[in-house]
């Protein structure tokens, strides 16, 4: 089908008072607009599974990054992966307007200041359960792309309660920077241990996962150059039906990109390796034990096996599910891990009971499918529904044929009801 007709579906399923899916409630935060108005890119023909989306932002530029907080702002993120962008975080004010944020001031680093005070290049935000909002820097100027500045990779705390005031900085130590260390994504828990911890994902070749303990900000790296933080060997993935190569002119390679999105749910540390179809979960408490050796570390990894599609975010709710965005499908996928959730026989083992469900019994399933979801990266949860952002990533230069960006804008985000709150 045309995108008009598709649009013209979906804003008819949203509208139809027949609906099988539950609806999110009236959107409180900057006001949405109907989804015809917005002109995404989508396949000709296209199969939509699961529940209406409805349009809560569009962006003129890609964002990754997506968060909000209690009162339904939303933040985003726009990263200097390749080049400026006019601010790297922002609240959005209306259904198409943003502003910096925190401020304006901090979203540059002027000549010879301090680069753990302002931003360098902002990947995601994400909001811990004290409404203090994190920002993930990965310290990469898009300048020199192969390494961090010292003092400028790094986690910063925000406290929304006291006016977005900046309570600490965490910087990335430099011997962990070694080996093009790129931090992309973080989720926060703060009840373990004395003060809490941060996980963060690394995603350059050589992948890896990073812990830092929010009350001492020492930190360690794990599970670098293994293959379960590592791109798949000559990996092609697959958008809107056409293959995927990394492209430098008309010099063709393979995307690399290893350890990418993450997420804390029932007890473990959660992520995915983005040129890979294949996700993994290590115990926090393994994470968080800076005693063990990386050997004790990889032991406890588990894969549950693979997902069907590339993955570049994840998030997790409150019912111990586990959400997936799979680019690959325009699609964003879900597994249960609390077996008291599970309403079907897996292997043997009945629907529901207790416990953890065993990670031979993960069943991915799809939760929603749409044209409109054109590689959907950052995801968040919050009053029953969930928010993600989209990108395009797929149709930017490095992925396409003599560097061409086939993105068009404006880039959408979304919102679908899930009946569910944030993991705690």
């Amino acid at each position: 089908m045309l995108l008009g007709t598709l649009l013209t579906l979906l804003t008819a399923a949203t509208a139809a008072q027949d609906c099988l899916f539950p609806v999110c409630p009236p959107y409180q935060g900057a006001s949405c607009e109907d989804n015809s108005t917005v002109p995404y890119s989508s396949p000709d023909s296209f199969t939509i599974i699961g529940p209406p989306l409805q349009a809560v932002h569009q962006s003129v530029q890609p964002p990754t990054g997506l968060a909000l907080d209690n009162a339904k702002n939303l933040y985003l993120t726009y990263p200097r992966n390749t080049g400026l962008t006019p601010s790297q975080v922002t609240i959005a004010k209306s259904f198409t307007d943003e502003e910096p944020w925190p401020n304006a001031d901090i979203q540059n680093c002027t000549a010879g200041q301090d680069p753990s005070t302002c931003f360098i290049n902002v990947q995601n935000v994400v909001l811990d359960s004290q409404n203090v909002m994190w920002a993930i820097d990965s310290g990469i100027n898009y300048t020199n792309p192969n390494m961090a500045i010292p003092g400028g990779a790094k986690i910063m705390a925000f406290n929304l309660s006291t006016n977005a005031s900046l309570i600490r900085t965490y910087t990335i130590p430099t011997a962990l920077l070694a080996n093009g260390t790129n931090a992309n994504d973080v989720r926060i828990n703060n009840t373990l241990g004395t003060g809490g911890f941060a996980f963060l994902t690394d995603e350059s070749k050589g992948g890896g996962i990073l812990a830092c303990n929010l009350t001492d900000g020492t930190w360690t790296k794990r599970l670098y150059n293994t293959s379960v933080v590592m791109a798949d060997p000559g990996y092609v993935g697959s958008y809107d039906g056409q293959p995927v190569y990394s492209w430098n002119g008309t010099t063709k390679s393979f995307i690399n990109t290893g350890s990418d999105g993450i997420a804390l749910q029932s007890g473990n540390v959660y992520w995915g390796v983005l040129a890979s179809r294949r996700f993994y979960y290590v115990p926090q408490s393994v994470m968080a034990d800076f005693s063990l050796s990386d050997q004790e570390v990889l032991n406890a990894v588990v894969f549950p096996g693979q997902l069907g599609s590339e993955q570049a975010g994840l998030t997790a709710d409150d019912k111990g599910r586990l959400y997936i965005t799979g680019s690959e499908q325009n699609a964003i996928y879900y597994v249960d891990t609390l077996q008291q959730y599970v309403n079907e026989t897996v292997n043997g083992t009945p629907p529901g009971g207790s416990g953890l469900v065993e990670p031979d019994n993960y069943v991915v399933k799809t939760l929603v499918r749409s044209g409109l979801i054109q590689h959907a990266d950052s995801a968040a949860i919050l009053d029953g529904c969930l928010y993600f952002c989209t990108n395009q990533l797929e149709y930017s230069p490095s992925r396409q044929y003599n560097n061409t960006d086939k993105r068009k804008g404006p880039f959408g985000s979304y919102r679908l009801y899930i009946g569910a709150g944030p993991a705690v």
